[in-house]
């Protein structure tokens, strides 16, 4: 198998799982008893959540664990939609559960444009909130997702915070897709996610994360148990609080080697693709050195692209990971400028810690005969 949808889920690192497992084994015991055994746990549990907020300088009551990453945006959106104001705003590359959260608690969304190469423009932030009849105070928070999961572009979010928080209004992150791919810029968010089964933690671990001026807005998730300051009860998952702060932290250490070395091997994919007709999109802007999102505009047909691909045994996506089964037109690239056509003609391919130079020389192999097939006047080109 040619893995390349890290984006959609990091494959899980053994050694993390291994260690996690083991400890689980020796120690079941619910965090929340009475014993030496429960005690153990709990202090398992602080030192996590601890280690964490170091890595973020942030102190260790702004790092609350959730499941998923869905659970998680809904805790942050709920949490600022709770200090009032009706309206939102949002960046048009948003993900989904970002939009449905805010709708389900009430709010209004006013969506801020990308341009041509996939950023959304602080001005269009700032034109917005200082038109004569909108009031800063209608508003709940600014929500800018840090690095899109489809295209990979990263978006100018220091910049939008300093705008947000000048009219006095917090301003959130969505950094699921980013965090151990960039450096989180915590100071300038007032809440953001991390995601454990996007960094190999497996599913079922991640974090709602909030600025310590803003701890007091923390909605409690679910009631019935004191578990995280009585704002989420249930009893801890041990195994994903652990594998997702493990991986977290180990995504952090060799962040700066695995930019340095996926940005080779994409840029290399990237060339190959650009020598065939196919349309890199937001290739002209700073992106995640790991995601490739390629609009092959030339294929009528990409029913028979992905079959070919997965028959060579390669993993790839259509998009968005919880939408790319529906083969609908993506809002990201359509809100980019781009047909509805274009939109549904993109494949993602992305790669993380454990990909190698053999891995994006087996796409290309197997991409070649294909599209000789399906472009033969750009393969020929090429």
């Amino acid at each position: 198998m040619i893995y390349l949808d890290y984006n959609a889920t990091h494959p899980p690192i053994s050694e993390i799982f291994e260690r996690n497992w083991k400890r689980y084994q020796e120690n079941p015991a619910n965090p929340s008893g009475i014993s030496a055994a429960s005690q153990k746990n709990q202090s398992f549990i602080d030192k996590k959540r601890k280690s964490m907020a170091d890595a973020l300088n942030l102190p260790s009551a702004s790092v609350r664990f959730a499941s998923t990453g869905t659970e998680a945006t809904y805790w942050l959106v709920r949490s600022f939609a709770s200090r009032g104001g009706k309206r939102c705003i949002l960046s048009s590359c948003e993900h989904d559960a970002m939009i449905a959260a805010c709708r389900d608690v009430g709010l209004k969304i006013d969506f801020l444009p990308l341009d041509k190469s996939g950023l959304t423009k602080p001005i269009d932030l700032e034109n917005l909130l200082s038109q004569a009849d909108v009031q800063p105070e209608h508003f709940a928070f600014v929500s800018v997702i840090h690095a899109s999961n489809e295209t990979g572009v990263i978006q100018p979010v220091e910049e939008l915070s300093e705008i947000a928080r000048s009219y006095g209004i917090p301003f959130l992150s969505d950094t699921i897709q980013s965090a151990g791919k960039l450096t989180i810029p915590a100071k300038a968010l007032d809440g953001f996610l991390i995601n454990g089964h996007k960094l190999g933690a497996g599913a079922g671990g991640s974090a709602t994360v909030v600025a310590p001026e803003f701890q007091e807005s923390i909605v409690p998730l679910y009631r019935g148990g004191l578990q995280e300051d009585e704002t989420r009860a249930g009893t801890e998952n041990l195994m994903a609080i652990g594998c997702l702060s493990d991986a977290f932290l180990l995504q952090q250490t060799e962040m700066e080697s695995k930019h340095e070395r996926l940005g080779k091997l994409h840029a290399e994919l990237e060339e190959f693709l650009a020598r065939r007709g196919v349309v890199i999109a937001g290739q002209n802007s700073p992106r995640l050195s790991n995601t490739t999102y390629a609009i092959f505009s030339s294929i009528e047909h990409m029913d028979f692209l992905l079959m070919g691909l997965d028959q060579a045994g390669v993993v790839c996506s259509t998009g968005s990971s919880c939408k790319s089964r529906t083969r609908q037109p993506s809002r990201v690239l359509r809100s980019m400028g781009y047909s509805e056509k274009e939109s549904m003609q993109a494949l993602r391919f992305s790669s993380g810690l454990s990909s190698s130079e053999e891995d994006l020389q087996a796409l290309m192999s197997a991409l070649e005969p294909i599209l000789k097939r399906l472009m033969p006047e750009a393969s020929a080109a090429g």
